[in-house]
C-alpha cells in the first residue's frame, strides 16, 4: 500500500513536470525592432522583465533587440525575418501593411478609453491665429508621415481647400508653398522624398533634423518647437500640452474658431498607435498574450521606479520609448486586425486627401482646345474656297 501510495506521488510529479514543460514548448523568437539607442536601452531592460513575464505565463521566450535605423527600415527587417515586432502610429501603420505585409496584435489605449486619440492644432494664446489662416505662418509637425503631426493637418487643409495643390499631387510640395517655414523631421528621407524634391523650407525651422529625429520630433518635440517661439503652431495629439502650461496656448478648431480645450475643438479622432508585426507569424498569438500581460503587471499600475515600467521613458532619457508614455494599457485589437480595420474608412479618406491632384482634368482641356483649332482650320478651308469659287479661280 505504501508503494503503491508513493508511485501514485511520483507519477503525479511527473505528470505535472510534462504539462509544465509542454507549456514552456520549445521556445519561440521575440525580436524587438528599436530605431534609436535610447529604445535600445529600455528594450534591453524589457527583455530583462520579459523573461520574467513569460515565465509567470508558463512561456518560454528568447527576447532580443534588433536595431533599425528608422521605422521603415524596421518594417523591412520584419518582413525579411530579421525582426519580429515594433509599434507604429497610424500613417506607418498604413505603409506596413501595404507595403510590408504586416498586421496589427494589440493597441495603444490612452485616456480616452478606447483605441484612438485626438489630432489638434495648438497655438499660441496670443497668437490670433485660427486653422483658416495658417498660410504664411510657421509650422511644428511630429515627422513626415505621422498622423497628428502630418497626415490629419495637412490632409484636411487639402481636403478644405485651405492648401492649394497642383500638378505635382504632391503634399509636400504643396505644404511648402503654403507654409513660410516648418520643422517636418525626417521630410528629406528617401521613404517621404524619394525624388529629393521636398521643398528645403519644410525642416528649415530644424535643420539638423531634415532626414533623422531631434529636439524637435515627435509630440514633445513638435510642442516644443511652439514653445521656444520657432513656429507658430504645433500639430500634436491631444494629450502633448502638460496641463501646468495649457492656460498660455488655445486649440484651433476646424470652423475657424479657437478653444481653450480640445475637446469640441479637434482636427480629427485617429486610431491610436498598434503593436505591428508580420502576417501569418506562427508566434502572434504569444506575442499578444506576453504584451497583454506585461501590461497588465508592468503598465500604469507599476508605480515602483525601480522596477521596469512599460509606459515610462524618463528613465532612459527619452519620451515614447517602445510605447507612447501616455499609453494606459494594451488591449487586443480582436476583429481589428488588419491594417484598413485598425485604421478605418475616416482616416483612410484623409491619407487619399494628400495624394489627391487638381480637379480639372489637363487632357480635357488639351482636347478642347485642339478641337477649337480643328474648327478654325476647316472655317478657314471654306472660306478660302468660296474666294476661289466667287473669282472664279476654280474654273480658269
Amino acid at each position: 500500500m505504501i508503494f503503491s501510495f508513493n508511485l501514485r506521488i511520483r507519477l503525479r510529479l511527473l505528470v505535472d513536470i510534462f504539462i509544465f514543460t509542454a507549456g514552456l514548448g520549445e521556445g519561440f523568437e521575440m525580436r524587438w525592432c528599436t530605431i534609436s539607442a535610447e529604445e535600445t536601452s529600455k528594450c534591453k531592460d524589457f527583455k530583462s522583465a520579459i523573461n520574467k513575464f513569460a515565465s509567470e505565463e508558463n512561456l518560454s521566450v528568447d527576447f532580443s533587440c534588433v536595431q533599425g535605423s528608422k521605422a521603415v527600415d524596421c518594417m523591412k527587417k520584419i518582413k525579411s525575418g530579421k525582426a519580429d515586432l515594433i509599434t507604429l502610429d497610424g500613417g506607418e501603420i498604413f505603409t506596413a501593411g501595404k507595403k510590408y505585409e504586416m498586421v496589427p496584435i494589440v493597441g495603444e489605449d490612452y485616456e480616452t478609453g478606447t483605441t484612438s486619440y485626438f489630432a489638434v492644432a495648438v497655438a499660441r494664446k496670443n497668437s490670433s491665429l485660427t486653422f483658416k489662416t495658417l498660410k504664411g505662418k510657421k509650422s511644428c509637425h511630429t515627422g513626415a508621415g505621422k498622423t497628428s503631426g502630418w497626415n490629419v493637418p495637412v490632409g484636411l487643409l487639402l481636403s478644405k481647400n485651405i492648401m492649394q495643390t497642383n500638378e505635382s499631387c504632391n503634399a509636400y510640395t504643396a505644404a511648402g508653398a503654403f507654409f513660410s517655414e516648418s520643422c517636418v523631421p525626417n521630410v528629406k528621407t528617401s521613404t517621404y522624398d524619394p525624388t529629393g524634391t521636398n521643398p528645403d523650407n519644410l525642416c528649415a525651422l530644424c535643420t539638423d533634423e531634415c532626414s533623422k529625429n531631434g529636439n524637435y520630433s515627435g509630440y514633445s518635440g513638435a510642442f516644443k518647437c511652439l514653445k521656444d517661439g520657432v513656429g507658430d503652431v504645433a500639430f500634436v495629439k491631444h494629450t502633448t500640452v502638460p496641463s501646468a502650461e495649457a492656460s498660455s496656448y488655445v486649440y484651433l478648431c476646424k470652423d475657424g474658431t479657437t478653444k481653450d480645450t480640445y475637446e469640441n475643438c479637434y482636427l480629427a479622432k485617429v486610431p491610436s498607435h498598434a503593436v505591428m508585426v508580420k502576417k501569418g507569424n506562427a508566434n502572434n498569438a504569444n506575442y499578444r498574450q506576453l504584451l497583454l500581460y506585461a501590461s497588465k503587471v508592468a503598465g500604469i499600475n507599476q508605480t515602483d521606479p525601480t522596477q521596469f515600467q512599460l509606459f515610462n521613458s524618463s528613465k532612459y532619457k527619452g519620451k515614447d520609448l517602445l510605447f507612447k508614455d501616455s499609453t494606459k494599457r494594451l488591449v487586443d485589437v480582436k476583429d481589428k486586425n488588419t491594417y484598413e480595420k485598425w485604421l478605418g474608412t475616416d482616416y483612410l479618406e484623409d491619407l487619399k486627401a494628400l495624394t489627391a491632384c487638381p480637379t480639372t482634368p489637363r487632357s480635357t482641356t488639351r482636347l478642347t482646345a485642339g478641337g477649337k483649332n480643328n474648327m478654325l482650320e476647316l472655317l478657314s478651308a471654306m472660306i478660302s474656297f468660296i474666294a476661289l469659287f466667287y473669282t472664279g479661280a476654280l474654273f480658269k
